[in-house]
């Protein structure tokens, strides 16, 4: 009896198991499939981040880097081509004028890429590329962010770790839709 219960254990285990290794990725990771470049693009920062020293041309040389370095293509500003955009958005507060004063940030990263829903028989909407006839929107399709408090000091470490985590974070997303192994 205590044989056959272990071996019940074992099976529902290996049977949980197998149905989360077989799962689909989600629709997040599954709209990143055949995307070989992208575009970046760097929301302006507010006028009292700006007065922190940080430039938005740093982080988007800083994600330009980090995308090529994973294999990702990333067209310029002035290069002809529709491609999806990488959109870096940093949201913050300051909480006062000396060095030492408190920092809330939100550094958010988007794709944003042109979409329609597509609609099966029998099943719900599924996101995917646009194809059909109907006009795609620009939708964001996969997208991370990351909330921190920091000394204003250190505003420039902390944005520069926290963008190349979330850039790390799409890049392990694209090499899952297209079929390469992401390093974990």
């Amino acid at each position: 009896m205590r044989k056959l219960f272990c071996v019940g254990v074992v099976a529902l285990v290996v049977f949980n198991f197998a149905k989360f290794a077989l799962a689909e990725p989600s629709s997040a990771v599954r709209s990143l499939a055949g995307m070989i470049a992208v575009r970046v693009v760097v929301e302006d920062f507010n006028a009292a981040m700006q007065k922190t020293g940080l430039k938005k041309e740093h982080l988007h040389a800083l994600a330009h880097e980090v995308l090529s370095k994973n294999g990702i293509r990333v067209f310029q500003p002035q290069d002809a081509g529709r491609v999806p955009l990488v959109y870096i958005r940093l949201s913050s507060v300051i909480g006062g004028e000396d060095a030492g004063a408190p920092v809330g940030l939100y550094l958010n990263m988007q794709v944003r890429q042109m979409a329609v829903l597509e609609k099966k028989e029998g099943t719900l909407a599924k996101q995917s590329i646009s194809t059909a006839d109907e006009k795609p929107l620009l939708v964001s399709t996969w997208e991370n962010g990351t909330m921190a408090i920091v000394g204003r000091k250190e505003i420039g470490f902390y944005v520069r770790t926290i963008l190349t985590n979330l850039v790390g974070d799409f890049a392990h997303d694209h090499k899952e839709a297209n079929g390469g192994q992401p390093q974990s």
